[in-house]
Parts: C-alpha cells; structure tokens; sequence
C-alpha cells in the first residue's frame, strides 16, 4: 500500500499570476486585490499567450510544472523573473488564512482518499499538494493541476478557486473535492504506466478515459457517488459513461481486470448507436463554446453591457453575414418578459407567474424557483430545423451598467441551461 502525503502548498508567485491575469481581464474576484502596476512584458507576455476560457488552466499547468522543473520553457524563466522581484514584499494575509484552513483539513483529507489509492500501483509514495488561490474568479472551483511521476513516488499539484471561507462548504470544497481531484491525476499517472498493456486508445475514447476510470474507483469506494451518477456526469456524457460502465466487470479494486476493461472499452469503441444518442442530448454551453462557432449578437432591447466574454468564446460576424451562412448562428439577448422568451420558457419546461416574476423549473431534482428581477439565465434553444440557439434571458429593467457574464462564470456550465445572479454574477443552477 502506498504512504499518502497531503500537504498545503506555498507558492507566491502562482498566486501572483493568477492576480495579474485577473487585473488584465478585468475578472469578477473572490477578493479584490489592491491594485498593482505590473511591469509592460508580463502583461504583454499574458496578452500573447491568449486569453481564452482556459486562462487559468493553462498558465496554472505551465507554472505548476515548471516548479516540478517538467517544464523550463524561455517563458516562463521570463515570468518568474518579472515576479519574483514584485512577489517578496507583497501581503498575502487572506492566502495564508485559506492555507491555514486548509492545513487543519489535511488528515481528513488524507483519511478519505487513502481507500482509494490503496491498490494503486503507481508509486510507493504519492503526495497531494493542495493550492488554495483566492485570486481566482468565482464560480471557478474547477482545478487546474499536474503531476509528475518518478520511480518511487507520484506528486500530484491541485490549484483551485477560494472563496471566502464559509462558503466552502455551499461551494463543495469538501474532502470528497479534493479526493476526485486528486484521483484523476492520479489515474492519467496509472494509465501512462500502463500504456502498453492495452495499446492504442482508438479515436473518441481518449477525452473520457481518464474520467470514466476515475468514476469507476469512486462508485465502487464511495456511496454518495455510487448513488448519484447524475451529479458526477455532465449532461452531454451521461448516456456515453452509463454505457462505458456496464462494460465494467464490477470488480472491487484496481488491479489487471481494470485494463481488461480497458481493452474491452476500446474493442467496442465507439458504443452501437452512439451518434444517435448524442443527438438526443442537448448540447451543453461548454460543448458550443468548444466548437468554435461563428455567431451573429441580436440585442434588439440594448441588454448587453459588453460582448467582450461573448468573444473570448466565439468569433463574432455582422448580423447582415448570418443570411446565407449557415455556420452563423444567432446569440440572442431577451428581456424575460418579452413574447419570444415566453416560446423559449415552455420549450424547456419553465412556467412563469401572471406577474411574471417568478419562474417555476422543472429540475431532475426537483422544482426550482428563481425570481426573473433578479436571474440571468443562460441556455441553448433548438427549434425544430434550425440550429442551436445560444440564447441570454435577463431582468427586463437594465441597470446603467448592463448585463454580462464573466468569461470564468460561462467556463464552469456543463448544462444545457444554467442560472446566474444578476447582480453577483454567480451560478445559481
């Protein structure tokens, strides 16, 4: 059985670029930090490498392995070198608190993932590294992370979004988060060992192995899991996972049966009527973001504050290009009160009050209620014989600063429909 180590990580300047990348974009905070006057060639060093929806992801990667020295790219030598004069007399009081927390976290964190690794045979040391950056923008709880592994021992570096501390808990910065972050590291390092036991991956199967085998240690580990496969797959996924999980023997462990099933998997790859189902499931907002798509802004009532976010997504044509182009489609901004969001209400199952101010939603969990003077709601539409419709329905009384969505907000909706606050910019559903 490998020895677990989980500690709490102390690293200035991924906190300090994470901070610039969030005063260059302007992003929505957890804490608003002072503000700072970063030297020309890092923000511009920020501006070249792109400021896509995956910002944070890709410079956290880049940074965290360059600290495991993976990675000694001339950027990032760069990078440390303008920060790290700027680093040493900065404040970090709300970091440390968070880090304090956390580190009071650690033996229950290490009490629930140990179960999980106990059959691993990966290394005989495999150490957590938990990063708490404060500095990220809600409702960023996704992880950025890398992992190294050596002869005798696999690190595996986790950097997530802190808000304030007691909303750890309403944002599911649990033990359970930390054990399925740590677990898909750990799982890439498994299969990367393991790579010529099973071959090749066929096309297709590649972007969901690593999580379809991290979901089979945590079903067979974790009740809470095992019971609510709606709440660990994304909505577009879950009729591929729900198949790919049936190949499964069911075998305790994670021993050869799990490359058996490997092989089984991409033997019968892809599933018999897989293109059908997926045209079942609704797009989700991330799939349309993935796809690159080009798009034409209808805002007939002047709702929008800004399409910056709109761009970091899409490339945004003229409304006159749509005609005749198919690959265009319409990003529409409705008041909720207007005749064509009334359509889109019943096509997904909303019922609005006679005053209109309060929406009823018929959720797989049940009823949700959201009042329309205070909740943006963000979906795709399908009309039969058209396109998508990636379409923003908002309180019809606009402020003087409009509405908007933050580019970091849109990243974490794997739906086909999603709630947001007007006035905080978080996800409610």
């Amino acid at each position: 059985m490998p020895t677990l180590h989980v500690r709490v990580g102390r690293y200035p300047l991924l906190s300090e670029l994470c901070r610039a990348i969030n005063e260059l974009r302007q992003d929505r905070l957890w804490i608003v930090p002072e503000e700072r006057n970063y030297p020309p060639a890092l923000l511009n060093l920020i501006r070249n490498r792109g400021l896509r929806s995956n910002v944070y992801r890709h410079w956290g990667s880049l940074f965290l392995r360059d600290m495991l020295a993976v990675e000694n790219g001339p950027e990032v030598k760069l990078l440390k070198r303008i920060l790290s004069a700027s680093v040493e007399s900065r404040d970090y009081n709300v970091v440390a608190e968070y880090e304090n927390h956390l580190a009071t976290q650690c033996e229950a964190i290490k009490e629930y993932i140990a179960p999980l690794i106990q059959n691993y045979n990966i290394a005989e040391v495999v150490e957590l590294k938990l990063y708490p950056l404060s500095t990220m923008p809600p409702p960023q709880i996704g992880r950025f992370g890398a992992s190294l592994s050596k002869a005798m021992s696999t690190s595996v570096h986790l950097a997530f979004g802190a808000p304030p501390l007691h909303l750890w808990n309403q944002f599911n910065l649990t033990e359970s988060f930390f054990a399925r972050g740590g677990i898909h590291y750990l799982v890439k390092e498994w299969l990367d060992a393991h790579a010529g036991e099973y071959g090749e991956i066929k096309e297709g199967l590649k972007p969901h192995l690593i999580n379809l085998v991290s979901v089979v240690i945590l079903t067979e580990v974790d009740h809470f899991f095992s019971t609510n496969l709606d709440f660990v797959f994304h909505e577009e996924d879950r009729l591929i996972y729900r198949w790919a999980l049936s190949q499964y023997s069911g075998k305790v462990g994670f021993g050869d049966h799990l490359i058996q099933y490997i092989d089984h998997l991409n033997t019968n790859w892809p599933p018999p009527n897989l293109e059908e189902t997926k045209q079942e499931i609704p797009s989700t907002v991330v799939h349309t973001i993935q796809m690159k798509s080009r798009v034409s802004i209808q805002d007939p009532f002047a709702l929008l504050a800004s399409t910056r976010w709109i761009g970091d997504y899409y490339d945004i044509v003229d409304s006159d290009m749509e005609n005749g182009r198919s690959e265009v489609t319409p990003f529409l901004v409705l008041p909720w009160n207007s005749v064509k969001a009334e359509e889109i209400c019943s096509r997904h199952r909303m019922r609005k009050s006679h005053d209109g101010a309060v929406l009823d939603y018929e959720h797989m969990t049940g009823l949700e209620q959201f009042d329309t003077t205070k909740t943006l709601c963000l979906l795709i539409d399908v009309e039969l014989g058209e396109s998508w419709r990636f379409v923003m329905l908002c309180p019809s009384a606009r402020s003087d600063t409009g509405y908007f969505i933050e580019t970091s907000d849109l990243s974490q909706i794997h739906t086909p429909i999603a709630f947001v606050d007007s006035a905080s910019g978080r996800r409610i559903l």
